[in-house]
């Protein structure tokens, strides 16, 4: 057996998907995350990529694989760490044809002019794609980003009154916990993320208006970049991990009225795309097999700008995105099989693990939690045999063994019966002592699920003796 994979090399984090069977995407993926941090992701992508086609993953023998690439010098940084590696069956794939071939393969994209929109951690892309001509206009802007996002967050609680402030505004775990709290709050109203040193307490209600500017401002790049592309698209999809941010959906629909479809699992769409592009290439495919934007079409970078003020004042809650509207007039829609199928991730891995395992090794520890990870059972959502099932012990008495009759029977000898007195048996019986009465939980604060802080009781006043000179008469 051999396996497929497809790589995406972002800043923040490298992604591994691989197929569980190539040939039917609906079976299903399993994906891994390694962070990038200080790294180059071009490097850790193709030392990540040496380490499991030596190891190989569950038993199986890395064959191909689909290298996903933004633009021509990100095509050349990647191609130039495979070499470095040694590495030279692999596809590259554009981010564009690599959507649109995920998007194929799950139905997920209606009419033939689309907008892709892709929110990452350093930027946004923006890609009109027209799949009747093969026309491609892409533009991209580091002006929003989810980084961008978690500065927003981050700048909101150092500036809170009452709150705790890290002594380190830059203190990587400080970070990490905004940007924990802007993930969580994809799928809820209001969180809380503990730390070492304190709690971040943040809300939609606050959230939405700190992003506002910045998710409104790439609805107006969306727009400049569909006019300069003199397409007329039918929908928008959103890509990335800023595709969970709702805020996103909504602010999109209501500027360019047009329906807007996210796909499961945003994040690594293009991974999944990329991992379909080498299976159409094929057992051979070599660095020679790329896939690049077609000739004519446009690409335009827009430099960074200053981020807005951050203002904190309303904004109702958005509608979750990842549930499709369910008609009151019928039955809700069933699910498709290929969104039904839950991708298995495995535990995150570091760019500096990566680098420590090299070539060289094989059975390293990286190797295995990177390979076990891909090469996990898939499983879907409410399958029976996946719950665990109550154990049955059935115990058996023995049957007692009758004694043999003798053959003859013996005459009974006259006895002298003595009848014991008769005890009285006694059974003791244990009361239980008396239920303790144990006071109700206190109240809980609605959406962080944290007590309401309650003040000690009042001591009792003290009493003022009065002077008998001072007192009136009777």
């Amino acid at each position: 057996m051999s396996s497929v994979l497809g790589v995406t090399a972002g800043t923040s984090a490298v992604r591994i998907v691989r197929p569980i069977d190539p040939a039917a995407p609906a079976a299903g993926y399993q994906f891994q995350v390694v962070e990038t941090r200080q790294d180059d992701p071009a490097r850790l992508a193709a030392q990540t990529v040496g380490v499991l086609v030596q190891a190989g993953i569950a038993g199986d023998t890395v064959e191909r694989v689909g290298l996903v690439y933004r633009d021509a010098a990100d095509a050349e940084r990647l191609r130039a760490a495979m070499a470095e590696q040694g590495l030279d069956r692999y596809t590259l794939v554009g981010e564009s044809e690599a959507a649109l071939a995920y998007l194929r393969a799950t139905g997920e994209l209606p009419g033939d002019v689309a907008v892709l929109y892709d929110l990452g951690a350093s930027g946004l892309t923006v890609t009109v794609v027209d799949r009747t001509t093969g026309a491609v206009h892409t533009e991209r802007t580091r002006t929003v980003s989810g980084r961008l996002f978690d500065d927003a967050v981050r700048l909101h609680q150092l500036g809170s009154d009452g709150v705790w402030r890290p002594d380190d505004p830059e203190d990587e775990e400080f970070v990490a916990q905004c940007r924990t709290a802007k993930e969580q709050l994809s799928g809820s109203d209001a969180v809380a993320v503990p730390g070492t040193a304190g709690v971040i307490l943040m809300s939609l209600e606050t959230f939405d208006p700190l992003i506002t500017p910045l998710v409104e401002g790439s609805a107006r790049f969306l727009r400049d970049v569909v006019h300069r592309s003199g397409a007329r698209p039918e929908t928008i999809v959103l890509l990335g991990g800023g595709a969970h941010v709702r805020l996103v959906r909504r602010v999109l629909e209501t500027w360019m009225k047009l329906p807007v479809v996210v796909p499961h699992e945003p994040e690594i769409v293009l991974a999944k795309g990329g991992a379909l592009r080498a299976v159409a290439a094929g057992p051979t495919a070599s660095a020679v097999t790329e896939l690049i934007v077609p000739p004519g079409a446009t690409e335009r970078i827009v430099p960074p700008r200053g981020v807005a003020p951050q203002r904190t004042e309303r904004l109702a809650r958005t509608e979750t995105p990842a549930p499709a509207a369910v008609d009151d007039a019928g039955p809700p829609e069933r699910t498709p099989a290929w969104k039904r199928a839950t991708t298995a991730p495995g535990p995150h891995v570091s760019g500096r693990q990566i680098s420590g395992a090299g070539l060289a090794g094989t059975a390293l520890g990286v190797v295995a939690m990177i390979g076990l990870a891909l090469g996990a059972q898939n499983t879907f959502a409410g399958d029976d045999e996946s719950e665990p099932r109550p154990t049955e012990v059935i115990v058996t008495t023995p049957p007692r063994t009758p004694q043999p009759a003798p053959a003859v029977a013996p005459v009974p000898a006259p006895t002298t019966t003595t009848v014991p007195p008769t005890e009285e048996s006694t059974t003791e019986r244990v009361v239980p002592p008396p239920p303790v009465a144990t006071a109700p939980p206190p109240p809980l604060i609605p959406g962080l699920n944290i007590p309401v802080p309650t003040l000690p009781p009042l001591p009792p006043l003290p009493t003022i003796e009065v002077p008998p000179e001072l007192r009136l008469p009777i």
